[in-house]
């Protein structure tokens, strides 16, 4: 996973980031806010025009060719157009905004075609020229959000469209282009202020306290270390926002809650989920849903390290012994079972498993099957992280009443991770973020990829031995759906080629996945705030 992941919310016991879409008129009651300071009260919008948001701010930049915090998404998801966007919450199709979209048959060229007329904020009109520009430019500064466009040639076909043309197959393209980094910048405002397509690129301080985008609104002030306020972009070609303005305070999560308790806020960012689920209907509305957040158990399939584990009967057994439910029910509302790696709302998701099914009864005798004799496991989680803690609890009580000795081994998460990287500790917990909402970010989990080879998982060719895994039957059928999920071409068959993997990876993999993490937003009672996995929370639909 990359440095960030797409928002999708801060997950599991932490609320998602909801920042704001703003508007005109300042109230006067939002101007003493948390300025300067994250533990002062947020004071509540005083008219309807304004919405006041509580955030615990990470800004480093505002220029969307550069950003990757979480509390920027949804500032610049209200400023900036894209291309193409989610809509109602459904990563399974990108639908038009700027563009709509067609890609080949060989899945190597997108092309995009204006749709419509859009307008920036000075009133030009958003052209072929500015699209090239921004995707050019992302990919020439070399920021963190460069990787989303690596290996695409973008060129302009003519004044109505564009092509984005891939080295290799690339389905993922149009689910990828929604992100707010590759928001529609404006090219002649941003090269008179510095700005290039290349590394000596210069407009990030302008872009720091200008927006350049053609969104409902657009910057009006920009304190990153206290409060941004958005204002209304009157040239916008769609509907008109519901608030003139929106007013972000920096609050620390702790004040967010005494504030929507309040009444003082009209969202807070960062309400995790235990407190939120303590919140009255009277007090404040929780949106949740499921994110891009996939935890998963892991077993070594080299014997050398995995020993034991390194059995399909015993992975397959523990598949069986594991109480979903009750997973689940410690990542709090929003949560849903994992039937496969890739997230449940993502194209190609398992609906359900019924290998990853508890049923104690089977598990004990796919146990017996696998040769087990009591050996001990190591099991290896983030000791720093509550939650991990409790999940690792319940996977040693439910594997004691297995009758397999598990042995907690916690270490500070990035201690862990460096561990898990090694590819020589037994099994554990972790979690894979999406870098975006397509299936082709899982191709981690096949065999000799990223994720597999921190599971000494490999094929027949990169075998280190033969063990009734590696190298068997299993990973060379797996191998074959993982060709037929890179080649597949068209939504309903990338669909069907993933969830054919995913069910093969269900009985044959050294995965066992656990959680889809929820996340959640939480607003004053009638903002309407609701989750969104992409932005956090996508105010330019506020109604």
């Amino acid at each position: 996973m990359n440095t960030k992941r797409w928002s999708f919310g801060n997950v599991a016991k932490i609320a998602v980031s909801a920042v704001a879409a703003g508007a005109m008129a300042l109230s006067l009651a939002a101007c003493g806010g948390a300025e300067g300071s994250k533990n002062a009260a947020s004071s509540g919008s005083t008219d309807s025009s304004s919405l006041v948001v509580d955030s615990d701010f990470d800004l480093i930049t505002m220029d969307p060719a550069r950003s990757f915090e979480t509390a920027t998404v949804s500032i610049l998801r209200a400023t900036y157009q894209s291309a193409l966007k989610y809509v109602d919450n459904d990563m399974s199709k990108p639908q038009p905004e700027i563009c709509t979209y067609t890609i080949s048959d060989d899945n190597k060229v997108v092309t995009l075609t204006l749709n419509g007329d859009h307008y920036f904020a000075d009133g030009k009109k958003v052209t072929v020229d500015d699209i090239v520009y921004s995707y050019q430019r992302v990919q020439g500064i070399k920021g963190n959000p460069s990787f989303y466009l690596d290996g695409v040639t973008v060129a302009k076909k003519d004044d109505k469209s564009l092509t984005l043309t891939s080295e290799t197959p690339n389905p993922a393209i149009p689910y990828i282009l929604p992100s707010v980094n590759l928001g529609i910048v404006e090219k002649s405002v941003v090269e008179a202020n510095g700005g290039t397509t290349d590394e000596k690129d210069g407009a990030e301080k302008y872009l720091n306290q200008h927006s350049a985008g053609s969104g409902p609104y657009q910057f009006d002030t920009v304190a990153m270390d206290s409060k941004v306020t958005l204002k209304r972009n009157d040239k916008f070609a769609g509907d008109k926002p519901k608030y003139d303005k929106i007013i972000i305070n920096n609050v620390d999560s702790a004040t967010e809650l005494t504030n929507i308790k309040a009444g003082t806020t009209d969202i807070a960012m960062d309400i995790n989920s235990d407190e939120a689920a303590k919140l009255t209907k009277d007090e404040a509305d929780v949106s949740a849903g499921p994110s891009g957040s996939t935890t998963f158990l892991w077993f070594n399939a080299d014997p050398q390290y995995g020993k034991v584990v390194s059995n399909t009967d015993f992975v397959n057994a523990v598949r069986k012994a594991v109480n979903y439910d009750k997973y689940v029910a410690l990542y709090g509302e929003g949560s849903e079972q994992a039937y496969g790696v890739v997230p449940n709302q993502f194209l190609g998701a398992l609906k359900s498993s019924d290998d990853n099914k508890y049923d104690l009864t089977e598990a004990k005798a796919l146990l017996k099957k696998s040769g087990y004799n009591n050996e001990e496991v190591q099991f290896l989680y983030s000791s720093d992280d509550d939650t991990s803690t409790q999940i690792a609890q319940l996977f040693q009580a439910d594997m004691k009443a297995l009758g397999v000795n598990i042995k907690l081994v916690g270490q500070p998460t990035t201690t862990r991770l460096d561990t898990f990287r090694s590819g020589k500790f037994q099994s554990g917990l972790s979690t894979w973020g999406a870098d975006y909402p397509d299936p082709s970010d899982y191709f981690v989990f096949a065999p000799n990829e990223n994720i597999a080879k921190r599971a000494g998982w490999y094929t027949t060719e990169g075998a280190k031995s033969s063990n009734g895994w590696n190298g068997s039957d299993s990973a060379d059928k797996i191998e074959s759906l993982v060709e037929a999920a890179r080649n597949a071409s068209g939504e309903d068959e990338r669909a069907k080629t993933w969830q054919d993997l995913q069910e093969a990876m269900n009985q044959g993999s050294p995965y066992v996945p656990l959680v889809v993490q929820g996340a959640n937003v939480v607003s004053r009672p009638g903002i309407g705030a609701k989750y969104d996995l992409l932005n956090g929370v996508d105010y330019t639909v506020l109604k």
